[in-house]
This record gives C-alpha cells, sequence and structure tokens, in this order.
C-alpha cells in the first residue's frame, strides 16, 4: 500500500448522525464515514456538518476528535437534534435505513470557518441526504464552489427520489469533479435522465461528458466495481468475504479512491484498492470501523485484491 500524502486533508461535507442498530448506536453519515477511513488511511480528515446541543452530538463530537478528526466545522444547532439512522441488517448484513427528519445537519449556515476548510481541502466528499432542506443545500453549495482547488467527490447515495431529488442530483454533479454510485442508484439514475438502454459504462461516461467530470464510478459490493474517465474503462472483480455488516463499504470504497487518486495513482490502481477496502470494511460491524493499515495490507495480501 502506497504511503499517505503528507498533509493533504480530507473533507466529508454533510451528515454525521448515529446509526442505531438494534444492539446499539455507531458514528455514522456517508461524509463523515470517509473522512474517518482517510484518516485510517493515514491523511487528515475533517467533518463539516452540525449536530444538536444534545449527548448524541456531545458525543459524535468526542468521538470524532478522540480519533483524530478535526470537528472544528461541526455546527451546534440550539433546538435542533443531532440527527439519527435506524439500520436493519437482513441476515446477507445488507443494511435497510429509515432517516431522522429534520435534523441538525439539515440546518448548516455559511461560516468564516467553513470558507478557510473549503480553501485548505485536498478533497471533499459530499452526498445528497443533507441537501434535502436548503438551508443545508445553499451552505453546501457554497462550499463546493469555495473548494474549486480540492477533488470534489459527489457520493450520490440519495434516500429516496422524486423530482427535488433529481434536481439535486444534477445541480451537485454540476459542481463535483467526480462522482460514485451504486447499483440502485445507477438503475434511479439512468430512468431520471432519460437512458434506460445505456449500459453502466455508457452511462458514466455519458455523466462525464455531459458535467464535465474527472471520473465516475460505480460500486457493486461482492460484484466488484467499474469506474472510468472518459477514456479508460477498468472492471474490477468482486472479492468474497463473510461479510458483518455492509453499511459504510461504500464510503469505504470513496475514500480509497480519492487516497489512492492523491497519491497519484492510475484510475485502474486507484479502483482495485478502494474495492478492496470496500470489501474488507464489509467483514466488520459499523459504517467507519477501527483497523490499522498493517490489518488492511495483510487482507488484501490475502486476497490479492489491490
Amino acid at each position: 500500500m502506497n504511503g499517505p500524502v503528507p498533509g493533504a486533508l480530507l473533507v466529508g461535507l454533510g451528515e454525521v448522525l448515529w446509526d442505531v442498530y438494534p444492539d446499539g448506536r455507531r458514528l455514522g453519515g456517508a461524509p463523515a464515514n470517509a473522512a474517518v477511513h482517510a484518516h485510517r488511511l493515514g491523511i487528515r480528515g475533517a467533518v463539516a456538518s452540525a449536530v444538536g446541543v444534545d449527548e448524541p452530538g456531545d458525543t459524535i463530537i468526542r468521538d470524532l476528535s478522540g480519533q483524530g478528526i478535526d470537528t472544528s466545522c461541526i455546527q451546534r444547532q440550539i433546538g435542533r437534534t443531532t440527527g439519527t439512522v435506524l439500520v436493519r441488517l437482513d441476515h446477507g448484513g445488507v443494511p435497510s435505513f429509515t432517516c431522522s427528519e429534520d435534523a441538525a445537519f439539515d440546518h448548516m449556515e455559511w461560516t468564516a470557518g467553513l470558507g478557510k476548510l473549503a480553501r485548505t481541502a485536498d478533497a471533499v466528499v459530499v452526498g445528497t441526504l443533507a441537501q434535502r432542506h436548503p438551508d443545508s443545500r445553499k451552505t453546501i453549495a457554497a462550499f463546493l464552489a469555495a473548494s474549486g482547488q480540492a477533488l470534489r467527490v459527489y457520493d450520490v447515495n440519495f434516500r429516496g427520489w422524486n423530482d427535488e431529488t433529481f434536481g439535486i442530483v444534477q445541480e451537485t454533479l454540476r459542481n463535483a469533479d467526480a462522482v460514485k454510485m451504486n447499483e440502485t442508484e445507477l438503475d434511479r439514475m439512468r430512468r431520471a435522465f432519460g437512458r434506460d438502454g445505456d449500459d453502466e459504462f455508457q452511462f458514466l461516461d455519458r455523466l462525464i461528458r455531459e458535467f464535465r467530470l474527472k471520473l465516475a464510478a460505480l460500486s457493486l459490493g461482492g460484484e466488484g466495481c467499474r469506474c472510468t474517465d472518459g477514456k479508460s474503462r477498468i472492471a474490477v472483480s468482486g472479492i468474497p468475504v463473510q461479510a458483518a455488516d455492509t453499511t459504510g463499504c461504500g464510503d469505504a470504497f470513496v475514500a480509497g479512491l480519492i487516497v489512492r487518486t492523491l497519491q497519484g495513482a492510475g484510475i485502474e490502481d486507484a479502483a482495485r484498492f478502494a474495492n478492496a477496502l470496500g470489501a474488507f470494511v464489509a467483514t466488520k460491524k459499523g459504517a467507519a470501523p477501527q483497523y490499522s493499515t498493517q490489518e488492511l495490507e495483510g487482507f488484501i495480501r490475502g486476497s490479492k485484491g489491490a
């Protein structure tokens, strides 16, 4: 595994929350998870979000800070509650989600601190969920505009779909450099864009052309991934694992793809590493479990996945 990029910073922009399982709660929120995984991989991670002035919010900040994540841009929203997601796992470890409404992360405010963080970021990960309310949507758009020198990655990751969601997806694509989606999101987006007849790579390449992206990635879980930069099309096979919990595997995939790209890797190397990291995280419980680079390297050697 290549070494870290000295001083590089990945910002998870959007929701940070608690994933609530039948046996307890674990830190969650796709952009926040990506920042934690990036930190596990040796670069700096920061989270830009909002939590309530409550015990769940206090604990999120304490836990993230304790792991070395920059929490200076996690806002405290008086009168708002910290977000939660009820997670149910099927027998294969595949999750379903029920998100709380009108949470603190829906009302992020633009601040000078966010502006400074945006200008110093090397990469930004943003999704759709935190843009469901106009308050955070406006703030996220401002952050992406201010972070134009960073690699801005849109992990589609929507919860539900309507005309407003489609508008958010299009606007975020216009402000991004790269996009990542899973198979369910691919199918929904093909229908929305009127491209049902496109195969996987045709649709990804179409997004690259239309939105002037540098990279488009499709994570397929146990079936591997597909990545394209509009020139090279890379298909990576899945890595068989005994899945404990697939929550957050896509977030790990995004972090792996970004970190490898920042290290100067080519698209195939980056895709293989991201695919292996996602498979590795599936063997553990929680979206951003504790692990060492040595443990990850051992998994990769054993699987020959990167």
